[in-house]
């Protein structure tokens, strides 16, 4: 059986302006933590972004309204010196996150981050250079109330034995 929060998470764009205590933000990157990471090096670290003018400058990088709303934003890097895997790393960490944060009634979106727009949030947020990261993650009460998924969505039919 999965587990609730699988079923029910869903991507959140829009937020109540509520607080998030600092204490549910730490559980979340605690659940990153616990996540694997190549060879168990763990080269993450995490950034969180609560002061309004920061996110005003990140929505400004990226134009995504949701960027302004939630109370807070948890940007993971990762010490690509320590691990060529940190794409990896960071990939299971998020969704780590993402589920932890659903576990607190708390709302989550993947906001990619590449190219131009890395170097400038690597500048805004002073990341050393030889750190990098592949997304934000927004964080916040849902204002919006989505459905979780169903069985029904589930498609049997892309499971393949011993060969495609």
């Amino acid at each position: 059986m999965i587990i609730k929060e699988i079923a029910a998470r869903r991507s959140i764009r829009s937020y109540k302006q509520d607080p998030v205590p600092d204490e549910a933000l730490i559980e979340i990157i605690k659940a990153a933590e616990f996540a694997p990471s190549g060879r168990h090096i763990r080269p993450l670290e995490y950034i969180i972004i609560k002061n309004p003018d920061t996110k005003k400058k990140l929505f400004d990088i990226f134009g995504d309204d949701f960027i302004n709303e939630a109370p807070a934003i948890i940007v993971p890097v990762a010490d690509t010196q320590k691990s060529a895997l940190f794409m990896q790393d960071l990939s299971i960490a998020s969704g780590y996150m993402f589920l932890q944060a659903k576990s607190l009634g708390l709302g989550t979106v993947w906001k990619n981050v590449h190219g131009k727009n890395a170097d400038e949030v690597k500048k805004l947020l002073a990341i050393p250079s030889h750190y990098d990261m592949i997304n934000l993650i927004p964080v916040g009460y849902p204002a919006e109330n989505l459905l979780d998924h169903t069985d029904d969505e589930f498609e049997k039919d892309k499971i393949h034995f011993d060969k495609f």
